[in-house]
This record gives structure tokens, C-alpha cells and sequence, in this order.
């Protein structure tokens, strides 16, 4: 038993301290304050904030943390009278000195539990499809995908969701097969610990119900799954619960729900609901279904459907190594179907690539590969149906192998800066902000990386267009930063293009991609953009020399 588990351990402990020496690493990313205020009101029991994207589970994981750590209460911040979760959570975060970063590091360190459980999963449900060696294989490529690994470090749901929707899938693989009351209850289990940790993995309750009640026992299906996700989303919301009113029912419609089902959203609305829980619900169907934000692809503002952004994402940030093996799935998919040898798991896994990548395809939200990590672990575990065919041939073994050794070396390459990676398509990070911008490549997160630059070039000053809710004070010597003008609506006089004058200039990636100055302003940095920089602070802050 012990040998049996000695590799995954080996595995499981490297990547553990990988993800916790990336999370002493990163700097505060954008989405983390609203998730850290958010997380912190909800321990205070005043769970109310804008935006409400955060599902209740994910406020429940870290909110303890600032309290613990005797954190400065949010009640006294000025977001809060707007109640504001990125004011508020970048105002307790902004405190000049070492505690904040202390604050951040702890309260990101429950979240590093979820991308180990999806390598371990990976391992676990690898190991009874294909055996021992080809799991740890699946589950090497788990550890070592770069998105995975950059964003699971993070306070916010996409990892969280990659494990829900993959234990998901996994407990109802293990009901299909045997669909008795014990399988039931452990499939119900996933399904609630998925719906509240990612608000898009709702329909996985559906998905749940229906599969229980076509392979039964139907009566405690019809019992079981529907009061546990009831009482699940009223224990996690602390039991505040009231009714919908008639004005929050009908704004379910823009927010995805077909006029077909509104008579369901009716039926379920005679009983009282969270209110932050609705909210939630109607925000993230409103952003995936309404005009969405503003995002970024291939040098152009985009906004509302743009259906080859995904695509794009998964061509240049999802590794090579893993899109070969990936595509190699699929081929050994269409033998096995040909064979007649297709069953549950490949339904299961390859549906679940599916409906989590082409759901993200159809919606109007287009700011970040992220947000299709839930389908990144299928993707990897169907190219295990091609390695184990792969693994009975010497050759094939030598492939497995190669793909491995790339996937590492790729990915080791852009480590700690996994949330930048972009493959070699188009040849590494350094030109990925050309292409995709946003939480692709700059989400605020390498202010500490240009203090350590200061530091090691011995720049005495530098001015900046930095992106972002962290504090640079944090990592930069007071007086050595010169914040410059940007574009807003507030400053309608300033020039439509940025003339620098002499010296070292700090420029985030999404700035220079312009996307988020208003109208006309969107090349107000072309300047910069049009010379290669001459330094960089992990893939996000370009440096330049302007003699």
C-alpha cells in the first residue's frame, strides 16, 4: 500500500511547495479583493457586497483567516458605505508593511488544497481507466499545466470549480456504473460542493437529477439531490433566506434562463432563497449572457459574442505537449466508438470537456482562459485513453515520455508566471499580450517582480502605467515611483497619444494593449508598443529605457 502511494505523494508534496512558494511569489491580483472583502464580510455576518460573484463556499474557505490575523475590520473602510467588495478588500490590503502581504499569503493558502485534489483525482481516476503508470502520467500533466498551476494559488473559484466539476463527473461515472442509495448520496455530495463553489456549475444539478433518475432509485432521487442542494445553499448562507421578489423573477430571463424553464424559476420561487445566493446567480448569468465586459483579442477591444475567442485561448495558452495528447484522445475516442467499446467514461469526460469549453464559446464574457480550467482536467484525462493505447509499443512510451519532458520544461519555464504562460505557437509569453490580454497575462500580479527588478538594476526611479489594486509601496522604496496620467473620461484634454520624456518607464500589458482607455484612447501608448521593451518584470510589466 505504502509503495502504491509513495509516487502521487512525491508527486502531491512537489507540487505543494511549488504552489506555495508561487503564492509567497504573486503579487494581489484584481479579483482577489472582491473575493477577500467578500470572504471576510461573510465571516462578520454581513454578507451583502457588489459584485456577488462570489459563491458562498468560496466566501465560507478564507474569511477566517483576516479574523484570525486580527485583520482592520472592513466595517471601517471608506468602500463600505457603498458596499463595494474591491474597494473594500483593497483598502484592508493596501496597508503599507509586511502584515498585508502576511494577510494575503495566509488567506490564499486554503485555496491551494483544490489544485492538489485535482491532480490527485486525476491520479485516482486515472489508475482505474488505464492503470498505474499512465495515471501518474495524467496526473504529471495535471500538476504541471500552467493555468492550473497559476490561478490555484489565487482567492477565487476557477480551480475550485476544475476540482468540483471533476469530482462531479467522477462520482457519477462511479453511480452510472453502480447506481445503488451509498453512490447516490456521495454523487449528491459532489453535486452541492460544485454548485456552491462556482455559480456556472449549476447545471451539473440538473445533470445530477437527471442521471439519477434515469438509473434510480428514483424515489430517493427525487428526495435526496433536491434538499440537499436546498438546505446546502441555506446552511452556507448562513440561513438567511427570503422570498424572491416578482422583479429579481423576471430578470432571470436576460440572464440566460429560456422562457421554457421560467416556469420552474416560478415554482422554485415559492420558496425563500439566499438573497446574495439569487444575486450571484443573476450577476454571472447577466455577465454571461448580457454585453458581458470588456476584453481583448488579437489588438482589438471585443465585447458581447465573439465565438473564436476560446478557441484562440486554447490554441496559444494551453500547452502543446498536452494539446497533442488532447487530440490523440479524440482519435482513440472514434476507435473505441467504432469498436463499440465507448461507455460511461468516455461520455462523462469527453461531455464534460464539452459542455464546459462550449459554454464559455457561446456566453459574452471573454476575459480570461480561466475560465475554462473546469474543462482543462477532462481535457488531460481523455489524452490518457491515448496513452494507455500509446503505452503498449516502445515507441509509444517514448512519445508519452517526450510529451511529458516538454510539458515540464515549458512549463517550469514560465514558473513562477503561470497566470502569463502562453505556448509556442506563438512563441512564449513574452509576445502573449499581443494576442489575449487581461487575466490572461496581466491581472496586477508582478508588482513584487518589478520591486526585485529596482532592486537588481539598481534603477533609482521609475514612472509607471501599472494596472491594479495592489499597493506598490508594498515592494517599492517610497519616492522611487512616478505614477503617470492616464486616459479617462475625467481628463478629457489629455493628448491622444503619450510623448515620454527621458527615463525608465514601468507599462502593464493591459494598458499597452489599450483596451481599457475610453474611446479614441485606445493607442495612447503606441509609443511603446511599437518597440520591443527592454526589460520585463515576470510577463506582465514591460520596461523601457527612453533616452
Amino acid at each position: 500500500m505504502t509503495r502504491r502511494y509513495s509516487a502521487i505523494a512525491l508527486l502531491l508534496g512537489a507540487c505543494a511547495i511549488a504552489l506555495i512558494y508561487q503564492s509567497r511569489r504573486l503579487g494581489l491580483t484584481v479579483d482577489e479583493t472582491s473575493h477577500f472583502a467578500a470572504s471576510y464580510m461573510y465571516w462578520l455576518g454581513d454578507d451583502a457586497l457588489d459584485p456577488a460573484d462570489a459563491p458562498p463556499l468560496t466566501r465560507a474557505l478564507c474569511g477566517w483567516v483576516p479574523r484570525l490575523l486580527h485583520a482592520p475590520s472592513p466595517l471601517d473602510t471608506n468602500g463600505r458605505k457603498d458596499r463595494d467588495a474591491y474597494l473594500i478588500g483593497a483598502e484592508i490590503l493596501d496597508r503599507p508593511n509586511i502584515r498585508a502581504r502576511r494577510l494575503l499569503f495566509y488567506s490564499r493558502l486554503p485555496f491551494l488544497v483544490f489544485p492538489l485534489l485535482t491532480v490527485f483525482l486525476l491520479w485516482h481516476w486515472g489508475r482505474q481507466l488505464f492503470g498505474e503508470p499512465v495515471a501518474l502520467c495524467v496526473a504529471a500533466c495535471g500538476a504541471l499545466e500552467p493555468t492550473i498551476l497559476g490561478h490555484g494559488v489565487l482567492i477565487n473559484s476557477d480551480t475550485p470549480a476544475a476540482f468540483g466539476a471533476l469530482w462531479f463527473a467522477y462520482t457519477a461515472w462511479k453511480y452510472w456504473l453502480t447506481p445503488d442509495l451509498r453512490r447516490l448520496l456521495v454523487m449528491t455530495l459532489a453535486t452541492v460542493f460544485a454548485v456552491l463553489i462556482k455559480f456556472t456549475l449549476a447545471p451539473l444539478a440538473i445533470a445530477a437529477f437527471a442521471l439519477a433518475i434515469w438509473k434510480g432509485p428514483r424515489l430517493w432521487a427525487a428526495i435526496v439531490i433536491p434538499l440537499a442542494l436546498y438546505f446546502g445553499i441555506l446552511a452556507t448562507s448562513q440561513f438567511r433566506a427570503a422570498i424572491i421578489p416578482e422583479a429579481q423573477i423576471q430578470q432571470f430571463r436576460g440572464a440566460g434562463v429560456p422562457d421554457i424553464a421560467m416556469g420552474g424559476v416560478r415554482l422554485l420561487a415559492l420558496l425563500p432563497w439566499p438573497p446574495q445566493f439569487i444575486r450571484g446567480l443573476l450577476f454571472i448569468g447577466g455577465s454571461l449572457q448580457g454585453e458581458g465586459f470588456t476584453g481583448y483579442m488579437l489588438g482589438h477591444k471585443i465585447r458581447g459574442s465573439v465565438p473564436l475567442y476560446f478557441p484562440l485561448a486554447w490554441a496559444i495558452k494551453f500547452p502543446m505537449p498536452l494539446q497533442l495528447l488532447t487530440l490523440a484522445g479524440l482519435v482513440a475516442l472514434a476507435i473505441r466508438i467504432r469498436r463499440r467499446k465507448a461507455g460511461a467514461a468516455d461520455v462523462l469526460i469527453w461531455g464534460s470537456a464539452l459542455f464546459f469549453f462550449g459554454a464559455a464559446t457561446l456566453s459574452n464574457s471573454h476575459i480570461g482562459f480561466r475560465h475554462v480550467v473546469p474543462a482543462l482536467p477532462f481535457f488531460i484525462l481523455g489524452g490518457g485513453f491515448a496513452m494507455a493505447q500509446w503505452s503498449r509499443y516502445r515507441a509509444g512510451r517514448a512519445a508519452i515520455a517526450v510529451c511529458i519532458v516538454w510539458l515540464a520544461a515549458s512549463s517550469l519555464h514560465a514558473y513562477p508566471h503561470g497566470i502569463g504562460y502562453f505556448n509556442e505557437w506563438i512563441g512564449g509569453p513574452a509576445q502573449g499580450w499581443r494576442y489575449l490580454a487581461d487575466s490572461n497575462v496581466d491581472w496586477g500580479q508582478d508588482l513584487p517582480e518589478l520591486g526585485r527588478y529596482m532592486e537588481r538594476s539598481r534603477v533609482p526611479a521609475i514612472k509607471t502605467f501599472i494596472f491594479g489594486y495592489d499597493n506598490p509601496y508594498h515592494y517599492l522604496k517610497p519616492g522611487t515611483m512616478d505614477p503617470q496620467t492616464l486616459p479617462s473620461p475625467d481628463n478629457p484634454t489629455l493628448a491622444r497619444a503619450f510623448e515620454p520624456t527621458p527615463g525608465t518607464y514601468a507599462v502593464s500589458a493591459n494598458f499597452l494593449a489599450g483596451f481599457l482607455f475610453p474611446p479614441g484612447y485606445e493607442d495612447y501608448l503606441s509609443y511603446f508598443r511599437q518597440r520591443p521593451p527592454d526589460a520585463r518584470a515576470g510577463y506582465s510589466i514591460l520596461i523601457y529605457e527612453v533616452k
